[in-house]
């Protein structure tokens, strides 16, 4: 069977991990679970890009796309789920990015999840606009998404410019934001939008009118988006105004996870680790995870409570000779006087700002 790019993506995470995680942390990383560990994983393996970029991924994909490598000798798999990357593999995976690189501003642990909320407001905002520009009523939105319609809706009552304005202001800023890619990429982001004349194609559909693999047309997509919102972030709001409004309500999140943000609150009033767990009912293992997973992502917090600097710097230094992220590795070189908990904040302290 023929590999497509997918496949070239499941290369680029093996060789990162080089055979210290499994398959399945690859499947969790790629889907975008929301665990400490694999959100961890991301940062410390510098693979936070590709993060979440699969949604909707499964099992039977990933378990089929390991087989075909594996049959095609491009990766070892071992028992207990551990998987290496070939010599072969190595080959496959560098001429495959020579040829076609990872698109170079895909940054799915930033972008992911406000990224798919842009694009589904603007999916249907254009098509509600372009319809509104030539007075027609009588179509289907795009989108059964209750919450996606009411925002346009209240988008469209609060604006103060008229339609005829609202439809050069979208188009100008589009326009802008699209003249930073090529012609190929910026008429593969217009050809998923509906307008009132047509309605926006599947990836499949694009790939084929431009002989490009379906999987890095999707990549390409959503550089697009990711490109945009990384834009808005660093532009003045009036610039992009339209595009701005589209996501005001949502771009100002938390990079960290819900449970990790109520143990923060915890952590920063001094509670210990123990006294947390029995607050939230929760084990301690958990509140270990909510710490690690601030340490890695909060450059104010300080775990200095859990890990003074003197065993910091004598754990970095067995993982720098040790050259691995093994927790069992590390505690084993430095005859278990360090817990796992600290070795995993020595990772997230040397892991801030990959």
């Amino acid at each position: 069977m023929k590999l497509d790019y997918f496949h070239t993506v499941l290369l680029i995470c093996i060789n990162q991990l080089n055979g210290e995680r499994t398959a399945s942390a690859i499947y969790h990383l790629l889907k975008g679970k929301k665990s400490s560990q694999t959100i961890q994983d991301g940062k410390l393996f510098n693979l936070s890009h590709l993060f979440g970029l699969f949604p909707k991924l499964s099992r039977k994909q990933t378990d089929t796309a390991w087989e075909i490598l594996s049959q095609k000798e491009l990766i070892d798999m071992l028992p207990g789920n551990l998987c290496f990357i070939t010599p072969k593999g190595k080959e496959v995976l560098m001429k495959n990015l020579k040829e076609t690189p990872i698109p170079s501003s895909l940054n799915g642990w930033k972008y992911g999840d406000l990224s798919r909320v842009f694009w589904r407001r603007l999916s249907i905002l254009v098509q509600v606009v372009s319809n509104l520009s030539y007075g027609r009523k009588g179509y289907l939105p795009i989108t059964k998404n209750h919450e996606d319609l009411q925002w346009v809706k209240e988008f469209l009552r609060q604006t103060s410019v008229s339609k005829e304005e609202l439809a050069t202001k979208l188009y100008d800023e589009l326009k802008q934001v699209l003249q930073l890619h090529s012609a190929k990429v910026a008429t593969i982001f217009v050809q998923r939008l509906t307008s009132s004349m047509k309605i926006g194609l599947t990836f499949e559909q694009i790939a084929y009118k431009h002989d490009e693999d379906p999987i890095y047309t999707y990549l390409l997509f959503w550089n697009v988006i990711h490109t945009i919102l990384q834009l808005l972030q660093h532009s003045q709001k009036s610039r992009f105004d339209i595009l701005n409004q589209i996501i005001m309500d949502k771009a100002n999140t938390d990079a960290l996870t819900t449970s990790t943000k109520v143990t923060r609150a915890y952590v920063l009033q001094g509670k210990t680790i123990s006294e947390i767990a029995s607050i939230r009912n929760l084990k301690q293992s958990t509140i270990e995870d909510h710490i690690v997973e601030l340490t890695l992502h909060d450059p104010l917090y300080s775990p200095a409570f859990f890990l003074q600097d003197n065993d910091f710097r004598k754990i970095m230094e067995a993982i720098d000779k040790l050259q691995t992220h093994q927790l069992k590795k590390v505690k084993e070189y430095l005859n278990h006087k360090y817990s796992y908990f600290q070795i995993r904040l020595a990772f997230a302290l040397s892991g801030r700002g990959k």
